[in-house]
């Protein structure tokens, strides 16, 4: 019998005769485990009961131990308090001579009987005599022992009437044995006691480590000890121990115990186990005998049932394979015709069996190409030979294709003849997967169009380098103006709508040999193969762009954006594909840059002038944190009062390399970069503290970039610098331009209101250089404009300048806003300005921008330049 067939037997169980074999092995195994256990627990509790038994008897000896220590000590105190020369010279006077000269208390005591200390305390407590370690010493009995045990004593002392007492203590992890004694003149009645409290004489003996192992063993405990942490023990060895009332608490005396019990253990259970196992060696070797005699009767019966169950499992195993697995199982002649299909194939294909059965294969299959490998390889092939065909294509009964992976085999039947059998695997899930996969590498998934990597293959195609025949490639890069603000205002499923619709638009525009693409975001790029000299990718901008301002419709609104072009022509301004598409964008940047909704043709000069904004945008940074930015003021006169009241914070960037800067020329930059909010903080609290150090009560204003009020903390920003600066808030105003809050009006309205609550003025900046008009005069909570200059210089040579200026003011002054007149240069414009009722000027006939200090030497002459109603003089 092999290896196999034993395994097999052992796995299922035999007839009776093995049964019964096996429960009497077990039951024997069992009755001689019992009895060993039970032997075992028997020698273990002896074992616990001789130990316990010497360890009492240990303890027994160590208390006797010292309990002797003790009588000897008291009795050594007692001979020596107890004596009437010892109290005349230790009590009633010291006689140091007498104590330690002639020995009465001296080093004796130390080298007779090792008291560590020697102690005669006077009436007060304090010590007026001391031997320590057998030398006569100065030490107090208290620095010498750490612990406060007198108390302690005098009142055992009180309790014995003077008698010698003793105590333990514990100092620095040693036991120390304390004897005190009131001193006495004993059975001398010829010293007469002088009233008072006694002396006290104490000894004191330390029992140190060497002494109580000594101790120990002179009544045969071994390594007798107190316990401390820090102590280490052997892992052999058994420690036992009791508590020790001493006068701080209590310790545990320890020693090492004889083991009794251990050494019992050690010399009887290894023979016990060895008689354990030896045992039931003996019963297995015996049982084995009967349990392969009992193989041979079962075995027989066991193989001809163990057959049948195979068959049958084997039967059933194929029939739940077949009925379960994603795969359907089929069988054909050897003219490839269905004699048999498993129950999975009408569950995956749709199609009913008994319509296929005695139908060919080939049938089933429509891919033309696997038909041909599969008819080829049946009939040249040999039986046991395998063939795969991936991906076949057949529809189900609702018309829709199918795939499936095929695995054939040629077989020989039971009736001789040859035929086929093999497994078909639906895959159409997993085609269709890589289908879309390959559709989204190659397809912006939102809109449809072609991303960057199909937009780089159609590129590579057109072979950049080799363009012939004034053959020309057009790159235009498109990127959306005021898309961000539609995201925000009306949220991402509009945006992505309106994404959509200018996809189909940009379609709607393209030539048909041109591509669309969508690059990522709002941005989107059309390639536009044209030939040298056409102004065809200008046509199709200018076409583009009317077609993206005009009116996407919603469902309750229209939304209107703008669109920026970049273009860059190859082999014009580059031959690499990398090249071409950033050229392309730095035309949109020049673009974004010249007012948005226009396109720009690229120019080797843009990309310098990027260098050099990027340049400059470094600088700038750095100029925030070097100081080189710093402020000037210019006045703003009150015409009813003729007082400066006003003084506006300018910002001047002092460039190292270029000079002055005034802030036409970095502002614009500043709000790009969103450098503008730590510029903004930094004037805000320049100015605010310059107004509270230097201006008085009068009022500074701010000019403040409509950028600021897009972002989220720009009310507690100007919290905090009134807060830190100390500056009034009546006395802030702030300048902002007409266009501020077109881009979200409800939240400008908000923060204005805010910050109006506490007390701050809000005036447009440049009124009429814009988007004003009535609508935003009523909307906004403004307190005043200020009519730009380009609408106050011509009043002095234009009638027409002048109708409009004074239409101005009559506006402003019908919302009842303050109106201040700016650049008013001349003495005939502060005339002029000042009859029209307006409420302020400013330009540089009233004053120029100044540095601090200059203007506060202008300041101090306000009341002598009042006449003339300005500051400096006429420019020359």
């Amino acid at each position: 019998m092999n290896k196999n067939v034993l395994n097999a037997v052992n796995t299922f169980p035999l007839a009776d005769s093995r049964g019964i074999v096996r429960r009497t092995l077990i039951a024997m195994i069992v009755m001689i485990s019992a009895i060993f256990v039970a032997v075992i627990v028997t020698l273990f509790s002896i074992a616990n009961t001789l130990n316990t038994q010497a360890d009492l008897q240990n303890k027994h000896l160590i208390l006797k131990a010292l309990h002797a220590r003790q009588e000897s000590i008291r009795s050594h105190l007692d001979d020596n308090a107890n004596w009437g020369e010892a109290y005349t010279n230790l009590h009633v006077r010291m006689n140091t001579n007498w104590a330690w000269v002639q020995q009465n208390l001296g080093s004796s005591l130390y080298t007779t009987f090792q008291l560590e200390g020697v102690f005669v305390l006077g009436p007060d407590d304090i010590t007026r005599y001391s031997v320590i370690s057998g030398h006569l010493s100065h030490t107090s009995f208290q620095n010498w022992l750490k612990v406060p045990v007198l108390p302690m004593l005098h009142q055992k002392l009180i309790e014995s009437g003077g008698k010698a007492i003793s105590q333990f203590t514990v100092v620095d992890n040693t036991l120390v044995l304390l004897a005190a004694a009131w001193i006495e003149t004993g059975s001398d009645n010829t010293i007469k006691p002088v009233p008072g409290p006694p002396s006290i004489m104490i000894f004191v003996d330390r029992l140190t480590p060497a002494k109580l192992r000594a101790m120990g063993q002179d009544y045969g405990v071994v390594n007798t000890h107190i316990h401390t942490h820090a102590r280490q023990v052997d892992s052999d060895k058994r420690e036992y121990g009791f508590p020790l009332h001493t006068g701080t608490g209590f310790i545990s005396i320890e020693w090492t115990s004889a083991n009794p019990g251990g050494a019992l253990l050690t010399w009887v259970l290894p023979s016990l186990v060895f008689l354990f196992f030896a045992t039931l060696f003996l019963t297995l070797a015996l049982m084995r005998h009967a349990m392969l005699r009992a193989r041979v009767n079962d075995e027989s019966t066991f193989l001809l049932e163990q057959g049948r169950l195979a068959l049958a499992a084997s039967e059933q195993r194929f029939r739940d394979v077949a009925e379960t697995t994603s795969d359907w199982i089929w069988e054909t002649d050897d003219k490839l015709c269905f004699s048999w299909i498993s129950g999975r194939f009408p569950v995956i294909t749709g199609c009913p069996q008994h319509e296929w059965i005695g139908r060919p294969l080939t049938a089933f299959l429509l891919d033309s190409h696997s038909i041909y490998r599969l008819t080829q390889w049946a009939s040249s092939t040999s039986v046991g030979s395998h063939l795969s065909l991936i991906q076949c294509l057949y529809f189900s009964p609702d018309n829709q294709p199918h795939f499936c992976n095929l695995v054939i085999k040629k077989v020989k039947k039971s009736d001789g003849r040859p035929g086929f059998r093999g497994t078909a695997n639906d895959v159409t899930q997993e085609v269709q997967t890589q289908a879309r996969m390959r559709y989204l590498s190659e397809h912006d998934e939102l809109t449809g169009l072609p991303n960057r990597v199909q937009m780089r293959q159609f590129l590579d195609s057109h072979s950049l380098n080799q363009l012939t025949n004034n053959q020309q490639i057009a790159v235009l890069t498109i990127d959306l103006d005021k898309f961000k603000p539609v995201n925000d205002l009306y949220g991402h499923s509009v945006g992505d709508k309106i994404l959509h619709d200018v996809s189909a638009r940009l379609r709607e525009c393209m030539p048909e040999n041109g591509l669309v693409t969508r690059y990522g975001g709002d941005e989107f790029i059309v390639i536009l193969p044209t030939v040298e000299g056409a102004h065809e990718p200008e046509r199709l901008s200018d076409a583009l762009l009317s077609r993206l301002t005009q009116a996407f419709h919603l469902e309750d609104t229209d939304v209107y954006i703008g669109a920026s072009i970049g273009i860059a022509i190859a082999p014009q301004h580059a031959t690499d594909a990398n090249d071409l598409l950033r050229y392309s964008d730095i035309a949109l940047y020049q673009a974004k840059h010249d007012g948005r909704n226009c396109w720009r043709l690229y120019h080797p000069a843009m990309e310098e002038q990027i260098v050099q904004r990027r340049e400059l945008e470094n600088e700038l940074r750095v100029a925030i944190h070097a100081n080189q930015l710093q402020l000037v003021y210019q006045p703003r006169y009150d015409v009813r009062t003729g007082k400066v009241t006003t003084i506006e914070a300018l910002i001047r960037w002092q460039h190292p390399r270029l000079g002055l800067l005034t802030p036409d020329q970095f502002i614009p930059l500043a709000e790009d970069t969103g450098l503008i909010f730590q510029m903004s903080d930094w004037v805000l609290t320049t100015a605010c503290q310059d107004a509270v150090e230097h201006f008085g009560s009068l009022s500074v204003a701010v000019n403040i970039s409509a950028i600021e009020f897009r972002v989220s903390g720009f009310v507690s920003r100007i919290h905090h610098v009134l807060t830190t600066s100390g500056l009034s808030p009546s006395q802030l105003e702030i300048e902002i331009s007409e266009n501020t809050a077109l881009s979200d009006p409800e939240r400008v309205t908000d923060i204005m209101l805010s910050l109006k609550s506490i007390g701050v003025r809000f005036l447009i900046d440049d009124f009429g250089a814009g988007y004003a008009s009535l609508s935003y005069l009523h909307a906004f909570p403004f307190d005043g404009i200020k009519l730009d200059k380009s609408f106050v210089i011509p009043t002095d040579t234009s009638e027409n300048a002048r109708r409009v200026v004074e239409n101005i003011v009559g506006l402003g002054k019908a919302f009842s806003l303050h109106i201040t007149a700016e650049g008013v240069e001349t003495k005939e414009q502060q005339t002029y300005f000042e009859s029209l009722d307006c409420d302020a000027l400013q330009g540089y006939f009233i004053g120029r921008p100044v540095s601090l200090g200059e203007l506060k030497q202008h300041l101090s002459r306000q009341t002598a330049s009042e006449g003339d109603g300005r500051l400096t003089g006429r420019r020359n």
